[in-house]
Parts: C-alpha cells; sequence; structure tokens
C-alpha cells in the first residue's frame, strides 16, 4: 500500500506536490525515507530531501574551467606534435619511439574522451551527456591509462635488455607493432566491465525552496552492487594493475638499470661509446618519464585505496575539492611526457622547434632541423637492425 503522495509524473510541479506535503508533516505515515524509497520502486528515481551538494561561487568556476581546459589543450598539443615528429621523420622510427607513439596516443585519447566530460560530472556532480557516454566516459577512462602503463612496463623491459643484454637480438618494428596491438587490446579488457557497469541513475534533491535534478552516471551497475564482492575484486584489481604492480616492475627494472649504467664501461672504441651514451640518456629520460608518471598518480590512487578505511570528511564541498585536485594531477600526467621529451632530447627538442616555428617566440635552425632529424645515431648492433637504436 502507498502511504506517500507518490506523484504520477516527474514534472517539476507534480514533484514539489508531493514533495511539499511529505515536508509540512501532515502525513504521519510518510517519512523521507519512505517517500525516498517508493519514488525509486515506482519511477526508479531518488529523491533526496535536501538541496544539491555542490552549488560553487563564479570564481571557483572559472578558475576550474579555466585550469582543466589549458590541462586538455596542452596535452592535446604536445602530445600531437610529438606523434608528429616521430611519424613524419622516418629516423625517428626506432623500436623505442613507438612506445613513446603509443603513449601520446593514449595521452591524447584520455585528454579527448575523458578528462573534460569527467571534470564537469564531478565538479557540478550532474552528467550531461547521455546514457551512451556515461558507459564511453568509463571505459576511456581506464583504457588509455591501463595502456600507458603497460607501455611503460615494456619499455622498461626493452631498456633492460638493452643495458644489461645489449647483444640480445630485441623485437624489430613489426614485433613492436604487434606488442602495441596486445598492449590495447589488453587494456581494453580491462575497461569492459567499467563499461558494462555503466548507468545514468536520476537523482532529485529539494530542500523545500530549489529543485534539482542530477542525473548521476555511476559506474557501480554490478551483480550485488558496487560494494559487493565483484565490484570490489574488479576496483581493487583495477587499482593493483594500474598502479601498484607496474610499480613494483619498473622499479625493480630501472633499479637494475641503474646499477648497470653506473658500472664503468669506457673502452677505446669510439663508436661503442657513443652508443652506451646514447643508451644511458635514453634510459634515463624513459625513467623519468616512469617517475612523474607514478608521482602524480600517486595521491588518486591512495585516495581510492584508503576511501574504505577512514571515516569520510563531513564537509562534501571539501571533499569535492579535494578530490578534484587530486584527479587534476592525475591528468596532468598527460601534458608532463612532450614537456620531458623536449628538454632531455635534442631530436624532440628541434622537432619541437620546427612544428612551432611559426610562433614569434620560437627560434628553429633550418640546417640544425635537417641535420639533426637526418642524422643517423650510433648502435651496437649492424646497419640491418637499425630500427633498434636510441631514438
Amino acid at each position: 500500500m502507498i502511504s506517500c503522495p507518490i506523484p504520477t509524473s516527474l514534472t517539476e510541479m507534480d514533484l514539489r506536490g508531493a514533495a511539499d506535503k511529505v515536508l509540512n508533516g501532515s502525513l504521519t505515515n510518510c517519512t523521507f525515507q519512505s517517500f525516498y524509497e517508493q519514488m525509486y520502486s515506482i519511477h526508479g528515481v531518488y529523491f533526496i530531501f535536501e538541496s544539491t551538494p555542490f552549488v560553487h561561487p563564479i570564481f571557483s568556476q572559472i578558475f576550474y574551467g579555466i585550469l582543466f581546459t589549458l590541462t586538455i589543450f596542452l596535452a592535446l598539443m604536445g602530445n600531437f606534435t610529438v606523434m608528429w615528429i616521430i611519424l613524419y621523420h622516418r629516423q625517428m622510427r626506432s623500436v623505442t619511439n613507438y612506445y613513446l607513439f603509443n603513449l601520446a596516443v593514449a595521452d591524447a585519447s584520455i585528454s579527448v574522451f575523458n578528462t573534460g566530460f569527467s571534470w564537469s560530472y564531478n565538479y557540478y556532480y550532474v552528467w550531461k551527456f547521455g546514457s551512451f557516454y556515461c558507459r564511453i566516459n568509463n571505459l576511456m577512462g581506464i583504457t588509455p591509462i591501463c595502456a600507458s602503463v603497460f607501455t611503460m612496463i615494456v619499455m622498461s623491459i626493452e631498456r633492460y635488455y638493452a643495458i644489461i643484454h645489449p647483444l640480445k637480438k630485441r623485437p624489430g618494428r613489426r614485433a613492436t607493432v604487434s606488442i602495441i596491438i596486445m598492449i590495447w587490446f589488453t587494456a581494453f579488457l580491462f575497461g569492459v566491465p567499467a563499461f558494462l557497469a555503466s548507468k545514468v541513475d536520476i537523482y532529485y534533491f529539494y530542500d523545500g525552496t530549489t529543485l534539482y535534478e542530477n542525473p548521476l552516471c555511476l559506474a557501480d551497475n554490478y551483480p550485488g552492487g558496487n560494494e559487493s564482492l565483484l565490484g570490489q575484486i574488479y576496483n581493487n584489481g583495477l587499482i593493483t594493475v594500474q598502479y601498484i604492480l607496474p610499480l613494483c616492475i619498473l622499479s625493480a627494472a630501472y633499479y637494475r638499470v641503474g646499477v648497470e649504467l653506473r658500472k664503468d664501461k669506457t673502452v677505446g672504441d669510439v663508436r661503442h661509446a657513443k652508443s652506451v651514451a646514447a643508451k644511458k640518456k635514453a634510459s634515463i629520460m624513459l625513467a623519468v618519464v616512469v617517475f612523474i608518471f607514478m608521482i602524480v598518480w600517486f595521491p588518486y590512487n591512495a585516495y581510492y585505496l584508503t576511501l574504505h578505511l577512514v571515516e569520510p570528511i563531513g564537509n562534501k564541498m571539501l571533499s569535492l575539492y579535494i578530490y578534484i585536485n587530486i584527479y587534476w594531477l592525475g591528468m596532468s600526467s598527460t601534458v608532463f611526457n612532450p614537456v620531458i621529451y623536449y628538454f632531455m632530447n635534442k631530436r624532440f627538442r628541434v622537432g619541437f622547434h620546427h612544428a612551432f616555428r611559426w610562433l614569434p617566440f620560437v627560434r628553429s635552425d633550418k640546417d640544425e632541423y635537417q641535420s639533426i632529424l637526418s642524422q643517423t645515431r650510433p648502435s651496437l648492433m649492424p646497419p640491418t637492425t637499425m630500427a633498434h637504436t636510441d631514438f
């Protein structure tokens, strides 16, 4: 038996009328909780008797709007330039650079398909982009990050063999492309559960004055819900695969590489010495890429690991701003890689100068560009295996 005045339609007038009857206390058999339960049972929506939790001052909206817009713009500009440098210049198509190209694709993908949508949703607490894109957004919030992490793991293994076993045969271009395809396929598989578990739920917030309709994009449609064993296994497993396990593997690999690089291997062969120096520079740069990635994503992963272990902050707005800043820090990783390449690799630096030579404050030397991006770097390998050179 229905004890609450549940409206037959979800128009604002009907919702306000029914909710006001509950608020004025004239219905002794209808509580806030029973109205909430019956609204969900009949209409499949959630009705909460309080103001929407997040109404932001205008300066905050402007600040975070500019911050995330600038982050997306710089990520796309930097990573598309990296892709162009590698694709357009034949001499840049080395095995190592194929992996850097893949990192750029992953960073550009999450910038295009996830960052802006997730920021808007988490900040305003309203999902405005439809049920289907809710699924796509959650898929693209996982797949590119997994692809980045898996790529860095493969690069660390490649670095390990390049330094520890320099004469051992390494994968060529075709094998590298196959590895990259497998990376994306595996990353996609890790994102599929989030895609399947995503849904849009409608929440109404009413404080007696203003009625807010907040569609929410949730990835909790597991059998038994997000707090079920299956949901927790997936969520915790994802953190393990995306951060904890890679952190261990990458730390061990680059520690071993670092120990080897510190050894004195100076020999009389100048060609050999230059090749070792090139490998050392490449390894240091890739280690910096990994280090920055792990640093900026640490707060985000720590947040989710401790989410169920610590008492939530009572101030919802403060909790939101903590999360938004942690989320931005993680997304800023998409900006850092091109900057690292620019400062730590001369070929990329010359390529960036040439790409942005139209800017009045950028100087690009045509002779240097043609010389640097056409010269062949020395290698321990025979000329037929030049694909293994470092940058």
